[in-house]
């Protein structure tokens, strides 16, 4: 036999869970891991596989920034350099950065949004 008053508290306290700012907190970790897998892929000394931009200066490395609030993130540059080289131009051939590592990320960034979900959830039925 299911106790309503558990019910009702159960429901209470799921009802009291801040999922945006688990939202938020989850969003910021995966936005910085997907950052550092960008500049990581712009760490690649000339010589390396051309696949992704060289480094020669840092800079386009040191231009990716993100930023999230409790809806998305945004990770990218604002250079023009980063979109020369992400897209192509005219002279030199596409060498995307941004989307190859987002796209490897994005299943670990699921799964820290489904744990940190879990972890909210999990608390209020304690």
């Amino acid at each position: 036999m299911i106790d309503i008053a558990n019910l009702r508290d159960l429901a209470d306290r799921l009802a009291r869970i801040d999922f945006s700012a688990v939202q938020r907190a989850v969003l910021a970790d995966a936005a910085s891991s997907i950052r550092q897998a960008v500049r990581d892929a712009l760490s690649r000394p000339p010589g390396d596989i051309h696949d992704a931009p060289w480094l020669r200066t840092g800079a386009l490395r040191d231009s990716i920034d993100c930023e999230n609030d409790a809806s998305g993130a945004v990770i990218g540059s604002n250079s023009d350099v980063a979109v020369d080289q992400e897209l192509g131009t005219v002279r030199v051939p596409p060498r995307p950065f941004l989307v190859p590592a987002a796209a490897a990320a994005a299943g670990d960034v699921a799964g820290q949004i489904a744990a940190a979900i879990a972890k909210a959830l999990a608390g209020a039925v304690q």
